[in-house]
């Protein structure tokens, strides 16, 4: 296990300096999108309002939110209707599923009561069982640890098997499903091994963090990250009236509790919340990024450590896994990107940040039945930190 740690003080480095050559590569497409956009704007104001036009006319969503955060800047942006039948434009306290990216407050949680003393990343699973369950093992030497669940490198396959096909997100397996599984369960690759995208592995890790800690989930959730945050609509289980302020893009789930899914993707934010999340990792003016925030986004396993990796390239080359986050290394003279991606229920999330430059975007969007393409999502927001980066350093 290697841990790079991203560091989010603003840099006066010249991209020379940045992170070594092993960490580093040429991206020449990142050039290329859009294609219609060569930003003559030499503002971020104006680089973030041209790029936020285009991922949303190339995407084509339902509606859309993307949020930036600049150094001392920050910015929001609306497109599109909150359902396919409204006319009204989504807002910053609409509510949304940020899906996956749950696992980033989950790893959050791990490494706060790691701090507190009440666990370390490196326990074993097994010290945190249920029911007295034997955690399935491919070698002895090899015990699935809290951070393998985290950085996807347990070898727990990337859902449960089993589950009906069309089921409302979030609420399937539950607890008791899950360890009920893994008394019949057996796996194929050793922990540490390999990199395969698991949302089990979140939710056994959310599973042991109630264990380690004696609180139930959305207690953790409010006292770890969504308090100290100043988030004030970040829940597992929604009201009715902040289910009124729910998105609906194609096939919406119910606007129902997902504590089945606490760990892995079941977290209700609003864009509003989701900047001050982001905020955390970033330092400008009137906000010190949070003190857990470089053991948050540090790197444990370099790509070309591992055997094989799966799942994990859906918004770029992931050239390092994290506590759920991805990286991306420097590419043409621009530092690298923290990422993480999302999606459920009509809806998908990105984050993409720089911390070494204060430099993060966030984006949401709901999905129509035909022709939304994510893809457009994550290849545009990458470019646009990149372009923000670049504006930094002229």
């Amino acid at each position: 296990m290697l841990t790079l740690n991203a560091c989010s003080q603003r840099s006066s480095i010249p991209p020379a300096s940045l992170p070594s050559s092993t960490f580093s590569q040429n991206v020449p497409e990142l050039t290329q999108w859009p294609t219609t956009l060569t930003p003559n704007a030499r503002n971020a104001s104006a680089l973030f309002d041209k790029y936020a036009s285009q991922i949303y006319q190339k995407s084509n969503p339902q509606g859309m939110v993307i949020v930036m955060i600049n150094n001392d800047q920050s910015m929001n942006r609306a497109f599109g209707t909150t359902t396919p039948e409204s006319r009204n434009a989504p807002t910053m306290n609409s509510l949304i599923r940020i899906a996956s990216i749950t696992k980033l407050m989950t790893s959050e949680i791990m490494l706060k009561l790691q701090d507190e003393g009440k666990l370390l990343v490196t326990d074993p699973l097994q010290k945190y069982n249920y029911y007295g369950v034997d955690i399935p093992l491919v070698s002895a030497q090899s015990p699935i640890r809290l951070y393998h669940l985290a950085s996807h490198t347990s070898g727990f396959p990337r859902e449960q098997p089993g589950g009906k096909w069309g089921r409302p997100v979030f609420i399937w397996p539950t607890h008791g499903d899950r360890w009920n599984w893994l008394k019949k369960a057996t796996l194929t690759s050793p922990a540490g091994n390999s990199a395969a995208y698991s949302n089990l592995a979140y939710d056994l890790l959310a599973d042991a963090l109630i264990k380690a800690s004696g609180k139930s989930y959305p207690q953790l959730l409010q006292q770890y990250v969504a308090k100290p945050a100043g988030m004030r609509d970040t829940t597992l289980t929604p009201t009715p009236a902040q289910c009124q302020r729910l998105l609906v893009g194609y096939r919406p789930s119910p606007c129902s509790d997902t504590l089945a899914a606490a760990g892995s993707g079941g977290v209700y934010s609003t864009p509003a919340d989701m900047q001050r999340w982001m905020q955390g990792f970033l330092t400008s003016h009137n906000a010190m990024r949070k003190a857990t925030a470089s053991k948050e986004q540090s790197i444990y396993f370099p790509r070309n450590q591992l055997s094989s990796i799966e799942g994990m390239d859906v918004a770029g080359r992931a050239d390092g896994v994290g506590l759920g986050w991805v990286y991306m290394a420097p590419a043409n003279g621009i530092p690298a990107i923290y990422q993480k991606t999302g999606g459920g229920g009509g809806f998908n999330t990105y984050m993409a940040t720089i911390p070494e430059l204060n430099i993060g975007v966030f984006v949401v969007i709901t999905r129509k039945p035909n022709g939304t393409k994510f893809s457009e999502v994550t290849q545009g927001t990458n470019a646009l930190v990149r372009a923000l980066a670049k504006d930094f350093y002229q």
